[in-house]
Formats: structure tokens, C-alpha cells, sequence
């Protein structure tokens, strides 16, 4: 063999030990790290969001403890709009990195975005504790200010920080939207005005600027604004997001859905674009379109808590109850403190007519999360509807000391103390309503109804008239005070001063069917029964008016005459509800149930949530023989469609006593009773059901109520029985 044939294998021998060793090298965990690693980084820095997730997961596999991936992870969670998903990551990386102040400030984000300001505060305080000048803790103490103190804290903060970081747009949006909050107008404007000045290019400047002038109700500069944002911004991003509400805002849908689509081309990763567009459609009522956006969104991530809670919701709008529980609880075994997921919870079980398990998970919401405000108000209304008001009273004040400009807890506050027998107290809850919304009719109603629950019937009734002159088609206030002249016997005050306020809202059905009322008060049939057709036509949705009128046509005996007017009406024009209703009472009244049936299903294939026609079909399928099930059913459809009709109330409420479901039978008959106050089959399914609880008081007033009425119905018998057994 030659000198230079041995140098060339010395030298292949060389290679192929390289190669071996380089083999395995890169065969070992810490290579395939460094390797993911890499690859992680690179698809990052391009912005292939999904695509690094993967890799970052890849080296948690082979290094759990790895911070580096923890972190990426969780911010790249966080950008593409899954604080859910990030929010695991995030706390990793402050466990593994404590002095990773990043990390501190987006876990603080996460929690803000969950409702748990307090823990977004601490978070906030921890990383200011060290760096004072951190504009995004800055940012993120303003974001958890829940109080009127917490803002001011948040705003001497930002204004010690003001010299050196001056030249920021951040700074003075974060001011300016605490001035929002502070109801200072003037002030925000000028902040995020200065921002922009600062920033020009800022998308997060401009989109607050056009935030304000939403606000405002300047709509063109709004929108100019959140172009320039959107223009900005990448198109998977807030700004974007921003523009799309604005065209929602707007009546413009079709150009939120354009803007909504072309994210979900362009930028397939971004999560919030999908769920905006299944919230879109559930709203739509298109369910099967929002189910279908929310596929493509858990196709990519099968554990988006965001997405599955929205599922749950479209199943629970589509009365898919079982399923909808079951998605809550998917979401409540990945995070058990989701407050939102607690609340929709709770809704699903009222569904069901579990109001026991509903008002536990309620609880639990608000115990979470004591600013989840839909939760604090829907838990004080099945508290005060279930004669428990004190637990209703402590949670509406605590919600107020952190909301206290939010009007509905002032008014289910006062329903509190009325409930208690405390209408001084409640009249002071509704003046607050006056002092925050002077122009929102309820406040001097709900006052008025304070004042004559302590017997002040002249200040009632000054109250009752300003209503009236905020709304003019206010029923509420004018019922009270036509109550009112009835009670004194004075029918001819109580008449003339409708047909006064009919003269000023001319097209209210329900100041027409008051109008009927009065006159059968005064035993006026004809004239009632003009009425209460004027009402119908008017409302066709307003289930009194049918009520009134069957019993006024039962008590004269013409049904007969009637039905034939009717169905001659039905046949000019087979499209107006109001007279295929009016058919199908008189095929009830008369006893023809297998043609009423029909009348009821006929308007429903019309139009699937006319009230009056699904509570009625719901009270001949539970009281003669029919499906149960579907009474349920059609009863709920009813209440979703007019929940503030007291005989719909009655319906559900007498439905669910039938199924053995008391406590939430008393909570919709007393509703209805209250409204009802002369109804004496009202006043009768609220004394049996009272009962049921042991609440004998109560069942005593209310059956006493039903048999000293003078209308006929048919449980007289059995209330004057359960009356004299538990007199």
C-alpha cells in the first residue's frame, strides 16, 4: 500500500468517526433541545406562532424545568389570544425565573383577562416593588383599578413615572383610559390626543383615541381612528379586533364578518377572530354556523377554554342542556376557579329548574370573582324571588363599592329592601338611580313605588308622572296611578288621565290595554272590548290583552259571534298573528282543543318565539293531557321571548311546581303576583307552591287573596280546603 493511499484512510478513518460522534451528539437530549430551541426561535421570529408552540412543547418533553420554553410558550400563548392556554407557561416561567419581570407582568395580564384583578394587582405591585419606571405594570395596575381609590392610586403612579417616560404613547393611554373611567371625558381625550402626538405610528394610540370618540358618539372620527389602528397593527391583533366591534357598534355587520374573515385567512392562528365570529353568528341565532367556526378553532387547539365555554353557550341557546353542562364542566376541570364558566353553569342548571344547584354554582361565581357582575345580579334575583333578600342585599353592596355607577344592582338593591319590608331603604337605593341616570324613566317609577309602599301616595304620584314625561309609553307608572284612582274610587279620573297619555303615545298597546281594563271596571264591556283589539293590534305579543279579552267573551257568552269576526279576519289576511291568537282562545274557550292545538302550532311555524301562542300551547299541553316535556319547553321559549310578562311568568312557575321544582315555582309566581295582584289563579298557584316550602304566612295571604276574588276559576274549591286547613 502507497504513503499517500494510507494518509487518504487515515483521513476517511477520521470522517467516519465525526461522523459517528456528531451522530451521536445530536442524538442526545441536550442536542435535540438546543435543536428545538432553534427551530422554536426561528418560526417565532417569522411569526409562525403555532408552529413554534410545537417546538418549545418539544423540549418540555426532554426538559420539563426548561424556562426558556416555559416563557416563549406563554407569551406566544398570549399573543395569539389564549390567555387560558398561556396562563400554565406563564406560571412555570415565574417559578423557574422570578426575576423574569415579563413574564410577572403578562401573568398579571392573564389574571386581569379572568376577572381576578386582585391577583393582577399583586402581580403589578411585585414587579413595580423593582422597577417603579415599568410602564407595562404600570399599564397593568391601572388595568386591576376596580374602585374609584384603586384608580386614583393607578393614575399618582403613572404621574410620578410622567418625566421619564414622557415620550411614550403607553403612558398617556393608560392615563387617558383611567380618566374614561373617572367619567372625564375632557381629560381622556387630550391624553390619548397626546399619544398619538408622541407615537404616530402607535396602532394601540390611535385605537384608543377611536374609543373615545365611540363614546362620544362622534362616529366618523371613531372609525377613522380605528382604521389608522387596524392599518397599523398586524391583522392578527386587537386593533383589528377593535375595528370589527366598531362595524357592530355601527348596525355594520357585514363588514365586521368581511374584516373577521380575512383575519381568519391571513392570520388562521389568531383565536379571538373565530370566536368573535361564533359569537357573531350566536347572537344571529345561526347556530350552526357558530358551531361550525368554533370547530375550526378547537381543530387547533382542542383545549381553548375560550371556545369551549362559547360552545357550551351555543348548546345552551339551542336548549342542547346536557351537552351544555358538559362543556362547562370541561372548562371548570382545566381551570375550577373560571368564574364565567361557573356562571354559565349556573345558567344551564336553571334551565334544567335546578335552582338549588344553579344558585351554589352563583355562589361560587361570585366568591371567585366578586366583579362578575351578571353573576352578583342574577344571584340576588333568585335570592330576593326566593325570599331570602339579605344575602341579595350584602352581595349588591359589595358589587356596588366596586361598581358603583352600575345601575341595576341600585335597583334589584331596592327590590331587596322591599322584599325585607324596608321601603324607606328602597327608596333610597332607586334615588341613587335618579342622581346616575336622571334621564332613565325607571328611577322616578321606581322611587314612586318606594314612596306608596310607605303610604306617601301624593309624592308616588308626582313621582309616577315624571316617568311618564321621560317615556311617554311608560305602562308601569300609569298602571299605578289608574290603581291608584280605582282604589279611591275615582274610575273617572282613572280614565280620562289614560286617555290623556293615550294622546301622547297613541301606538301603545299597553296603555290600550289598561284603557280596557278601566273601562271593565266600569263594567263598560263594549268599550273594553275596543280596547284591548286596539292593544293586540298594536302589541300582538302582549299576553294580557288576549287574556282579558277570552274572559271578556266567556262572561258575555260570545264566543260564537266572535270566532266568526275572527276567522273572517284570518282569512283577509292569514299573515297577522294577532288574529290567528285571537282564533285560537276561542277554540280553546269554547272547548275545541284539537283546533286550537292547531291555531297554537300554526303561529309557532310562522314564528317560533311568539309568546302568546307558546305560553298558551304550553298551559293546554300541561293542564289537559298533553306533553309535559314540550310545555316545559314551549313555557321557557315564552319567558326568553317576554320575560317581563307577569302570565308568562304564571305559566312557567305553575309548570315547574307541577315537576316538583318549588323554589323556582315561587320565585316566577311571586314575579307574577306582584304584577298580577288581582289575578286570582296567580294568587292560588302561589299559595300551593308557598306551601311546598313551609312558608305558611305567605300561602295564607295568597290563597286569601284567590277566593275573596270575585272572578271565577277553577281551583276555588281546593284553595278555600288548603286555605281552611292551614287558617
Amino acid at each position: 500500500m502507497s504513503r499517500s493511499w494510507s494518509r487518504v484512510a487515515d483521513r476517511l478513518a477520521a470522517l467516519v468517526v465525526g461522523l459517528l460522534m456528531a451522530a451521536g451528539c445530536s442524538g442526545s437530549p441536550e442536542a435535540k433541545r438546543a435543536r428545538y430551541l432553534e427551530r422554536g426561535d426561528r418560526y417565532a421570529d417569522r411569526q409562525q406562532f403555532r408552529e413554534a408552540t410545537i417546538e418549545y412543547r418539544n423540549v418540555l418533553q426532554h426538559d420539563p424545568t426548561n424556562a426558556r420554553a416555559s416563557r416563549q410558550l406563554g407569551v406566544l400563548y398570549y399573543q395569539l389570544g389564549e390567555p387560558a392556554s398561556a396562563f400554565p407557561y406563564l406560571l412555570k416561567a415565574e417559578q423557574l425565573a422570578p426575576d423574569d419581570m415579563d413574564v410577572r407582568v403578562k401573568l398579571g395580564a392573564v389574571y386581569l383577562l379572568g376577572s381576578k384583578p386582585a391577583e393582577a394587582k399583586k402581580a403589578a405591585a411585585a414587579v413595580l416593588a423593582r422597577e417603579p419606571r415599568n410602564l407595562d405594570a404600570l399599564a397593568l395596575l391601572a388595568g386591576a383599578a376596580m374602585t374609584p381609590g384603586d384608580v386614583d392610586e393607578a393614575i399618582a403612579h403613572l404621574e410620578a413615572a410622567r418625566s421619564d417616560l414622557e415620550n411614550r404613547a403607553k403612558l398617556h393611554v393608560t392615563l387617558g383610559t383611567l380618566y374614561l373611567r373617572k367619567r372625564d371625558l375632557g381629560k381622556a381625550e387630550r391624553a390619548f390626543q397626546e399619544a398619538v402626538a408622541r407615537e404616530p405610528r402607535s396602532a394601540e394610540a390611535h385605537s384608543a383615541l377611536g374609543t373615545l370618540y365611540l363614546a362620544k358618539r362622534a362616529s366618523v372620527e371613531a372609525e377613522r381612528q380605528l382604521k389608522i389602528a387596524a392599518e397599523l397593527a398586524p391583522v392578527g391583533s386587537s386593533a383589528r379586533m377593535r375595528l370589527a366591534d366598531f362595524y357592530l357598534l355601527a348596525r355594520r355587520p357585514d363588514e365586521a364578518k368581511r374584516l373577521l374573515a380575512e383575519i381568519n385567512q391571513k392570520a388562521p392562528d389568531y383565536m379571538p377572530a373565530w370566536r368573535r365570529r361564533a359569537e357573531i353568528a350566536l347572537q344571529e341565532r345561526r347556530y350552526d354556523e357558530s358551531l361550525q367556526a368554533l370547530q375550526s378553532l378547537l381543530k387547533k387547539n382542542p383545549s381553548d377554554r375560550e371556545g369551549r365555554l362559547l360552545q357550551g353557550r351555543v348548546r345552551l341557546a339551542r336548549r342542547e342542556t346536557g351537552e351544555a353542562i358538559q362543556e362547562f364542566q370541561h372548562v371548570l376541570k382545566l381551570d375550577p376557579r373560571n368564574a364565567p364558566a361557573r356562571y354559565q353553569l349556573g345558567l344551564a342548571y336553571l334551565q334544567t329548574g335546578n335552582t338549588q344547584q344553579a344558585r351554589a354554582e352563583l355562589k361560587e361565581a361570585t366568591t371567585i370573582a366578586p366583579a362578575h357582575a351578571e353573576a352578583v345580579l342574577l344571584l340576588a334575583e333568585l335570592n330576593i324571588h326566593s325570599g331570602a333578600p339579605q344575602p341579595a342585599i350584602e352581595d349588591l353592596e359589595q358589587l356596588l363599592k366596586l361598581q358603583p355607577a352600575l345601575l341595576q344592582a341600585h335597583v334589584l338593591l331596592g327590590s331587596a329592601h322591599l322584599a325585607r319590608a324596608e321601603p324607606g331603604k328602597a327608596t333610597m337605593a332607586f334615588r341613587k338611580l335618579v342622581t346616575l341616570a336622571p334621564k332613565d324613566p325607571r328611577g322616578p317609577y321606581l322611587v314612586g313605588v318606594g314612596l306608596r309602599a310607605q303610604g306617601k301616595a301624593a309624592e308616588a304620584r308626582t313621582e309616577f308622572e315624571k316617568a311618564l314625561v321621560l317615556a311617554p309609553a311608560y305602562v308601569e307608572p300609569m298602571a299605578h296611578l289608574s290603581g291608584m284612582a280605582l282604589a279611591e274610587k275615582q274610575s273617572d279620573l282613572a280614565l280620562n288621565r289614560i286617555r290623556k297619555q293615550i294622546a301622547v303615545a297613541p301606538s301603545s298597546g299597553g296603555l290600550h290595554h289598561l284603557l280596557g281594563v278601566v273601562h271593565l271596571s266600569r263594567r263598560e264591556q263594549a268599550s273594553a272590548e275596543s280596547a284591548f283589539l286596539k292593544a293586540i293590534e298594536l302589541a300582538p305579543q302582549l299576553v294580557s290583552a288576549y287574556v282579558a279579552l277570552g274572559r271578556l267573551y266567556g262572561a258575555a257568552g260570545r264566543y260564537d259571534e266572535a270566532l266568526a269576526k275572527v276567522l273572517a279576519a284570518v282569512e283577509v289576511n292569514p299573515a297577522a298573528l294577532h288574529t290567528r291568537m285571537l282564533a285560537a282562545i276561542l277554540y280553546e274557550r269554547t272547548g275545541d282543543l284539537a283546533k286550537a292545538y292547531e291555531a297554537y302550532e300554526k303561529i309557532l311555524t310562522l314564528n317560533p318565539r311568539f309568546a302568546p301562542a307558546a305560553n298558551n300551547l304550553a298551559w293546554l299541553h300541561s293542564e289537559r293531557g298533553g306533553d309535559r316535556d314540550k310545555a316545559l319547553h314551549l313555557a321557557q321559549t315564552a319567558r326568553e321571548a317576554a320575560p317581563e310578562d307577569p302570565h308568562v311568568s304564571d305559566t312557567l312557575g305553575w309548570i315547574f311546581y307541577q315537576r316538583g321544582l318549588h323554589h323556582r315555582a315561587v320565585g316566577l309566581l311571586k314575579e307574577s303576583a306582584t304584577k298580577l295582584p288581582g289575578d286570582p289563579v296567580v294568587q292560588y298557584h302561589l299559595g300551593l307552591a308557598s306551601l311546598k316550602l313551609g312558608d305558611k304566612d305567605s300561602a295564607r295571604k295568597a290563597l286569601a287573596a284567590a277566593v275573596s276574588s270575585p272572578l271565577a276559576f277553577a281551583g276555588r274549591d281546593e284553595a278555600r280546603k288548603v286555605l281552611a286547613e292551614i287558617q
